[in-house]
């Protein structure tokens, strides 16, 4: 059993710092993924890649005997760490963030986009080897414990894959037919009686990062009709992407005061990446095994927002664990 546990123990510490690392790429590139299909994956899979760290971590403690991060196993994992999450990280994100917008306020590049794609293409296919070797090793040892979770994150990482693979060339599409409108606009501007571009909006038009030009876009039906108060109301199920969104178009168009008010004393940073994209069950069963730390920010951030008893209650209980 020792020797099963020194083998297995040293395995899902690499699993659980390749999808670590692989939870930061995907957080921080929805930091700047416009509204749409992309950063519906990167926040859904962000919330189920959580849930499965929580899960490798509680058998990692159960399986680790005392003193074995001591050892030399444990000290060459520790050390390589800080080197694979920095290794995974964004490299261009960096720009992108600062930037925002390209200039005239329009939207991100797509080929940042395409980038950051296949950097996470990147990142999950390497915690996808972990999970396969991780698997593979449990199955040889006959831990059906460990092979029965490490084959759930692979599926799950496997599905990520799939669907990574169908935006990478979306967005190869969208890089594509940008090159080639650029072209007729440059052909168009070279004749005589080429009419004059119309300027685009300026930064302050979209000046918040997922700002939106049209109103059936936004994440509030009716939005135009809708009082102040009314949109207020509406405001604390929103996540903070989708207040972003919603503070870009008001103050690109009504600036109401009370609106902008109200967007931010609910800003605020998420428990963890991918905490807006859970329901509840998922909330409370990430909770289980939390710090208490964590479960005060959740209780925190729960009673500024949706409010939901169940969470609430969770969250009071394991803050004083």
């Amino acid at each position: 059993m020792a020797a099963m546990t020194e083998e297995l123990v040293p395995v899902l510490e690499n699993v659980r710092q390749a999808h670590a690392a692989l939870l930061d790429r995907l957080g921080t590139d929805a930091l700047v993924t416009p509204p749409g299909q992309h950063r519906q994956t990167l926040e859904r899979q962000a919330a189920q890649i959580h849930i499965g760290l929580g899960r490798v971590h509680r058998l990692e403690r159960s399986l680790h005997p005392r003193g074995l991060l001591e050892s030399a196993v444990g000290a060459t994992m520790s050390v390589s760490r800080g080197a694979l999450r920095t290794a995974m990280l964004p490299l261009t994100i960096g720009s992108v963030v600062v930037r925002g917008l390209l200039p005239g306020g329009g939207p991100v590049d797509p080929r940042h986009l395409l980038k950051n794609t296949e950097d996470e293409y990147a990142a999950v296919a390497r915690a996808l080897a972990a999970c396969r070797a991780g698997e593979a090793l449990a199955d040889q040892l006959d831990d059906r414990r460990t092979a029965d979770l490490l084959g759930w994150l692979r599926r799950q990482d496997e599905e990520l894959l799939r669907e990574l693979d169908g935006l990478l060339v979306e967005h190869a599409r969208d890089v594509a037919r940008n090159v080639a409108e650029r072209g007729i606009r440059e052909a168009r501007g070279t004749g005589e009686d080429a009419a004059p571009q119309r300027p685009e909006p300026g930064p302050m038009a979209e000046e918040v990062l997922g700002a939106v030009r049209r109103e059936e876009d936004l994440p509030i039906p009716g939005y135009g009709s809708l009082t102040a108060a009314q949109v207020e109301a509406r405001l604390t199920v929103l996540s903070q992407l989708e207040l972003t969104v919603v503070e870009g178009y008001e103050r690109a168009h009504a600036r109401r005061r009370e609106v902008l008010k109200a967007i931010e004393r609910l800003r605020a940073s998420e428990p963890w990446t991918g905490y807006d994209a859970l329901d509840a069950a998922g909330i409370t069963a990430s909770l289980r095994d939390a710090p208490p730390e964590t479960a005060r920010r959740v209780l925190e951030y729960e009673q500024l927002h949706r409010r939901r008893q169940d969470v609430v209650a969770a969250a009071a209980e394991r803050a004083c664990a």
